[in-house]
C-alpha cells in the first residue's frame, strides 16, 4: 500500500511540474494519452498569445468533448474561486450549477461543430453560483477535437438588470399614477363640457321652438300639406321595401292596395319561392270564401289567423281589422314567410320525440330482455336435454332462433333510438347498413305484400360515417317506398318490389359507394322532382307527411360529403340513388 502511494506522489509531482512549464511557456507541447481521451496543451510557441489570454478580464479555457479542461487562464479560476492548476485536468461539468449539466452538454457538443452562445450557471467554491455566458467555438489541434471557450461574468449585468428592473417598477407605477391624474381631470373636463353642452342645446332648442312657432303660425296651411305627401310618399316606400306581403281589402274583397308593386326592385332579397306564389296568393285571397282569414275578420271585426302552405312554402297569414263609424270598412292583410321557422321548430320536436323514443326504447328494452332471456335459457335447458332426432330438440332450437331474433330487434330499435344525435362516425360496410336498416321494417314489408330484393356486394369499400344518421336515411327512403307500392297495389301482387342494390363509382375522380333503392311504385311528376327536399313539401295526402323526410335526409348525405339524386317515371317507378365518399 505505502509503495503504491510513493509511486501516485510520484506521479502528483511530475503532473504539477509538466502544468507549470505549460503556464509559463517553457515546453511546445505535452501530449497525455487515456484509454478515452487525448489532452493537448498550447505551444510554447504561441507565448505571446498566452500572455494575451491570460491578460483579458474574460475567463478562456480549452475544453474536450468530454468536458475535461485541457486549459483555462486565471480570470476564469478567480472567477469559480480556485486557480487554475486546480481546474486543469478536471472535469467542467463539476462546476455546474443545478440542472445546468444537460444544458452545458448540449451547448458543448454544438460549439465542437460550430460557434454557439449561451448562458450558464457555474457553482463557485463555496457553493455560490455564478451566472456566465459562454462563446464556444471548435479548436482542432493535430488530432485534438475540442472546443475553446470565452467565458464572461455576468453577476454585475444580472445587477444592474435587477436594478433597471425595479427602476423600470417605480416609473411605470408614477406613469400609472399620473395617468390616473390626467384621467381624472379629462373626466372633470368632459364633465364640464357635457354640462355646458346641454346648458346651450337647451337654450338652442328654447330660440328654435320660438323660431318653429313663428314660422308655422305664417305657412302653418302649406306646411302641413307638404308633410302629409311627404309621409306619405316615405310610407308607401315603407310598406313596398317589406318582405312580408301586405294587402288592403274592401268588403267586397277588392284589392285596394298591395306592397306586391314593383316587388322584383323592391325586395331582391326576398326567396323565390315568396315570389312565385305572390300572384297565386292574391288570386285566392280574393276570391270570397269561408276559410279566408279575410272574410272570418270582415264577418267577426276581429283579428284573425291562419297558415297557409303552398308549393312547401308556409306563410302565416294575419287579417287586421280597419273600422269606421263602429263597421268593419277595410282588412289588412300580412303574410309572411315561416317555412324556415317551421322547418327549425319541426327539427326540435323530432330530437325530442327521437329522446322520448330513446328512454321509452330503453325500459322496452329491459322489459323485453329479461323475459327473452329465460326464455332463451328454458328452450337451451330443453335441447339439452333431448335427443337430437326428437322433436322436442326441434322445438327448442326453433325458440332459440326466434328468442334471438327478438332481442336483435329489440338491441337494433335501442341503438337507432338512443344514438342517432351522437356526431361520432366510424368504419361501415353498405351491407351492415341495409341489414340494420331493414329489421326495423322488414316486418311491416312482408304484413304488405311487398318483396326486398337486396344485392350489396361484399367487397364494395368501407364507408367513414355516423351510422344511426345514414341508418336514419335508409329508413326514410324505404317508407317512402313501401307508400308509394301500397299506393299503386293496395293488395299483393308480383311487380310490388323493392330493390336495393350497391356499386362503386367515380366522381370527379374520387372513389364513391352508390347505394340505389328502386321501387316499381306510384311514381314522382317532373313538377314534382326539383322540389322533393324542400322542406314541408310532400307528395302524400294531408295528415300522411310531414315532408321533412328527404329534407334530412339531403342534409345529413351532404354533411357526409355525399350526393342525392332521384330518377322517376310518373306511374312506373322511382329510383333513389345515394353517393357516399368511401373510406381512404
Amino acid at each position: 500500500m505505502s509503495k503504491a502511494i510513493d509511486q501516485l506522489r510520484e506521479q502528483l509531482e511530475e503532473s504539477e511540474a509538466v502544468i507549470d512549464a505549460i503556464r509559463q511557456g517553457s515546453v511546445d507541447a505535452v501530449v497525455v494519452y487515456h484509454p478515452s481521451e487525448q489532452v493537448y496543451t498550447l505551444k510554447g510557441a504561441d507565448y505571446s498569445y498566452r500572455i494575451l489570454i491570460e491578460a483579458i478580464s474574460e475567463g478562456a479555457l480549452v475544453i474536450s468533448p468530454s468536458g475535461m479542461v485541457s486549459y483555462c487562464n486565471k480570470r476564469f479560476a478567480e472567477m469559480l474561486k480556485t486557480t487554475p492548476r486546480d481546474l486543469t485536468g478536471s472535469s467542467l461539468y463539476d462546476c455546474m450549477g443545478p440542472g445546468q449539466m444537460s444544458v452545458f452538454k448540449k451547448l458543448l457538443h454544438a460549439g465542437i461543430t460550430g460557434s454557439v452562445k449561451g448562458e450558464i450557471k457555474l457553482r463557485a467554491e463555496g457553493g455560490s453560483y455564478l451566472p456566465t455566458r459562454f462563446s464556444i467555438s471548435p479548436l482542432l489541434m493535430g488530432d485534438f477535437r475540442g472546443a475553446c471557450a470565452v467565458v464572461t461574468d455576468l453577476t454585475e449585468q444580472k445587477l444592474i438588470e435587477e436594478e433597471l428592473g425595479k427602476h423600470r417598477s417605480e416609473l411605470e407605477r408614477l406613469v400609472d399614477m399620473r395617468t390616473e391624474e390626467l384621467r381624472k381631470a379629462k373626466d372633470e373636463l368632459e364633465h364640464r363640457v357635457t354640462q355646458r353642452t346641454t346648458d346651450l342645446m337647451r337654450a338652442n332648442a328654447q330660440l328654435s321652438r320660438e323660431i318653429l312657432e313663428r314660422q308655422q303660425s305664417q305657412v302653418a296651411l302649406q306646411g302641413e300639406r307638404d308633410n302629409f305627401r311627404k309621409l306619405s310618399d316615405e310610407f308607401h316606400i315603407l310598406l313596398n321595401a317589406i318582405s312580408d306581403t301586405l294587402i288592403l281589402f274592401s268588403p267586397d274583397m277588392e284589392i285596394l292596395w298591395t306592397n306586391c308593386e314593383d316587388a322584383d326592385r323592391l325586395n331582391d332579397g326576398l326567396s323565390e319561392e315568396v315570389r312565385q306564389c305572390r300572384h297565386g296568393l292574391l288570386r285566392e285571397l280574393s276570391a270570397p270564401s269561408e276559410d279566408s282569414p279575410v272574410t272570418r275578420c270582415f264577418n267577426t271585426g276581429e283579428k284573425e289567423v291562419s297558415v297557409l302552405t303552398r308549393e312547401g312554402t308556409v306563410l302565416d297569414l294575419r287579417a287586421f281589422p280597419i273600422q269606421e263609424d263602429g263597421k268593419v270598412s277595410r282588412v289588412l292583410l300580412l303574410a309572411s314567410d315561416i317555412t324556415e321557422k317551421m322547418a327549425l321548430q319541426a327539427e326540435a320536436m323530432q330530437a325530442c320525440h327521437l329522446a322520448t323514443l330513446g328512454e321509452l326504447a330503453a325500459g322496452i328494452a329491459h322489459e323485453i330482455n329479461n323475459p327473452i332471456t329465460g326464455i332463451i335459457n328454458c328452450a337451451q335447458i330443453l335441447i339439452n336435454e333431448c335427443r337430437p332426432e326428437q322433436i322436442e330438440n326441434d322445438i327448442g332450437l326453433r325458440i332459440v332462433k326466434e328468442g334471438e331474433r327478438i332481442a336483435r330487434i329489440v338491441r337494433t330499435l335501442l341503438s337507432y333510438a338512443r344514438d342517432g344525435q351522437q356526431g361520432q362516425r366510424q368504419a361501415a360496410t353498405i351491407s351492415e347498413l341495409v341489414a340494420e336498416s331493414v329489421i326495423l321494417t322488414q316486418a311491416q314489408m312482408q304484413k304488405e305484400g311487398i318483396e326486398l330484393k337486396t344485392n350489396t356486394l361484399d367487397d364494395l369499400p368501407e364507408l367513414d360515417i355516423n351510422f344511426q344518421q345514414i341508418q336514419q336515411c335508409f329508413i326514410n327512403i324505404i317508407n317512402n317506398a313501401r307508400f308509394a307500392l301500397n299506393e299503386k297495389y293496395p293488395g299483393r301482387h308480383e311487380n310490388k318490389i323493392l330493390e336495393i342494390t350497391g356499386e362503386k363509382v367515380i366522381i370527379s375522380d374520387h372513389p364513391y359507394v352508390r347505394i340505389v333503392f328502386h321501387d316499381r311504385g306510384v311514381g314522382i311528376s317532373p313538377r314534382d322532382l326539383p322540389l322533393l327536399t324542400k322542406a314541408f313539401f310532400s307528395t302524400k295526402p294531408f295528415g300522411k307527411g310531414t315532408g321533412l323526410g328527404l329534407n334530412i335526409t339531403e342534409r345529413i348525405i351532404t354533411d357526409h360529403g355525399g350526393f342525392l339524386g332521384f330518377e322517376s317515371d310518373k306511374g312506373e317507378f322511382t329510383r333513389v340513388m345515394i353517393d357516399l365518399p368511401a373510406k381512404v
